[in-house]
């Protein structure tokens, strides 16, 4: 299984049950949103109904009482809608008819629009808007954590990727430790043999050989759990995912773009931090809630106006309704309401106010938080960068060593002791550089994920569509 690095970050965003997982909630969020413009969608009614009455009556003071027969219809439509203004309109038509044996036959035709406006509690864009504002926010905190639920799973397969490499890097060096001793004991045994060593030098070569084979093992034990981790991670869809061998492609490089100032990398945390931002829309949230409770203890005060066109005739065709008809009907008035003391609207205003507060003191901590986060992971990239040159000239150094070491003890004037000492010194000098490089990387990766730009310097936009 030969990867790189960025094609295990592609698979493992679209494999990580997580992430999946997560994915979804945006489009939960969008339903809600959905939901709330629904308040301001017009509703159409339609009615219509049919009497029919078959009676025995008496007219006046006759005393013989008459078959009295009559059909009546009553038909109505009307559109209703609810206006951010806190305005309601309300367009209504509708036709009456009345047949019977007695009366002349009667028809009406009405249309009229009504006009309700709030005054006080309900009146404005601020006060009818906030549940539809609150439904995009929280449709943007859940983009917001599924974006850093994705970054931390780069992190992870990255570091995971790395890890892999390093652990099979070390279990070549401790391969070729290994060999080094076996070779110093072969060589020994020979000079044994013709008597340049004595014999109880070969017990020094075969602990030490001993001693890495154990360091062997262990580094085997640690590649195989960085081996299982990392295909973990990478979830691919196949039966045989914990049998298969990954094999990295990349190496461990360092990176041609350099570290900025730290001031810049502050400001990028304090933009763009996924956890900085959900903080910051639960106070939008908070505010919200505050205009909503403030408007809750205004009394309720309603204007209202009706106007209305009734035509009458003894035909249903001349009975349509009519916007020229002389005949007419206005109604205007007011709606007052105030529950006392109002103690609920208050509890929930108070309550509002203390939450935002809260909220407003959280994001507060948190900034402080990200920035000592941003600093410290800042320190470490510098540290791990500067450990690099250093691991470097150590190793040359110690191979050096190691070489002159044995070379003094093939000319009879050093021990198999220093031998397999300059040799451990090359090997941990080995292990230090490989791990000093990694180490680095994986500073780099937790840099990026504390500041909240992993997604984007990785080239992944739009992560949540």
């Amino acid at each position: 299984m030969r990867i790189g690095i960025q094609d295990a970050v592609i698979i493992g965003l679209e494999n990580n049950p997580t992430v999946t997982i997560q994915r979804i909630k945006p489009e939960i969020m969008q339903t809600y949103v959905g939901e709330q413009r629904a308040a301001f969608d017009p509703s159409v009614t339609v009615s219509g109904q049919r009497t029919t009455i078959s009676s025995l009556r008496r007219l006046g003071t006759a005393y013989t009482p008459f078959a009295y027969e009559e059909e009546r219809f009553d038909v109505n439509a009307g559109v209703t809608g609810f206006l951010p203004t806190g305005t309601v309109l309300s367009l209504t038509s509708g036709m009456t008819g009345s047949v019977s044996n007695r009366y002349t036959d009667q028809y009406a035709g009405t249309i009229g629009l009504t006009v309700t406006q709030s005054l006080l509690q309900g009146f404005g864009f601020k006060s009818n808007l906030i549940g539809l504002r609150k439904a995009r926010l929280d449709l943007d905190i859940s983009n917001s954590e599924l974006q850093g639920i994705a970054e931390n799973v780069i992190a992870d397969i990255e570091q995971s990727y790395w890890t892999l490499y390093l652990t099979d890097q070390e279990v070549k060096i401790q391969n070729r430790s290994l060999e080094l001793a076996r070779q110093q004991l072969i060589e020994s045994a020979e000079r044994v043999k013709v008597g340049r060593l004595p014999e109880l030098e070969l017990a020094a070569v075969e602990a030490e050989l001993a001693v890495r084979q154990s360091a062997l093992i262990d580094a085997q034990s640690r590649y195989e759990q960085a081996r299982l981790r990392f295909l973990y991670l990478l979830n691919p869809r196949q039966d045989s995912l914990w049998y298969k061998t990954p094999v990295p492609l990349d190496s461990p490089f360092l990176p041609t773009d350099t570290l900025d100032v730290i001031q810049t990398h502050v400001a990028i945390s304090l933009k763009c931090r996924p956890d900085l931002q959900q903080a910051r829309l639960q106070l939008a949230k908070s505010q919200l809630e505050v205009a909503r409770t403030r408007n809750g203890l205004l009394p309720r005060l309603d204007v209202f106006i009706s106007l209305g066109r009734t035509a009458y005739a003894e035909s249903f065709k001349e009975a349509t309704p009519d916007v020229t008809s002389p005949y007419y009907q206005a109604n205007a008035g007011l709606n007052f309401a105030l529950p006392v003391p109002n103690r609920q609207a208050q509890a929930q205003n108070r309550r509002a106010r203390l939450d935002h507060e809260q909220q407003a003191l959280a994001v507060a901590n948190l900034e402080k938080l990200v920035q000592l986060d941003v600093h410290t992971t800042y320190t470490e990239v510098l540290r791990a960068r500067q450990q690099i040159e250093a691991t470097r000239i150590t190793r040359e150094l110690q191979a050096k060593k190691s070489d002159a070491e044995l070379e003094k003890f093939r000319v009879g004037k050093s021990t198999n002791l220093l031998v397999l000492q300059t040799q451990r010194d090359y090997t941990a000098s080995q292990l230090d550089e490989a791990r000093a490089l990694v180490t680095y990387l994986n500073a780099l990766v937790e840099l990026y994920l504390t500041e909240g730009s992993l997604l984007e310097r990785r080239g992944i936009d739009n992560f949540s569509e």
